[in-house]
């Protein structure tokens, strides 16, 4: 019995029963102390950025900047070093 191209088609189809209908986001699995200094990241880096340009245009709030930059800096520096955190315990040996 030959296949027709319906039957061929249908025939690959991938079985999803044993698959979630959606893959669950990383985001929702993060506290909320992993969140809030994320987002300070962020805003520090605009401020950062502001009072950087600010400063180097008039020559005023060097100082704010220099702080800003110093938060940044170290928020930075945690949120690296919880990412490579998550991703080391991800790729431990399992068995």
């Amino acid at each position: 019995m030959a296949l027709t191209s319906w039957d061929a088609q249908t025939a690959v189809v991938t079985d999803t029963t044993t698959r979630p209908a959606h893959a669950t986001a990383e985001w929702q699995h993060r506290g909320p102390l992993r969140l809030a200094v994320e987002l300070l990241l962020g805003l520090s880096f605009v401020a950062v950025v502001a009072f950087g340009g600010y400063a180097a245009s008039t020559g005023r709030l060097a100082v704010v900047a220099q702080l800003a930059a110093v938060v940044f800096l170290v928020t930075l520096m945690c949120v690296l070093v919880s990412w490579f955190r998550t991703a080391e315990h991800g790729t431990g040996d399992r068995a």
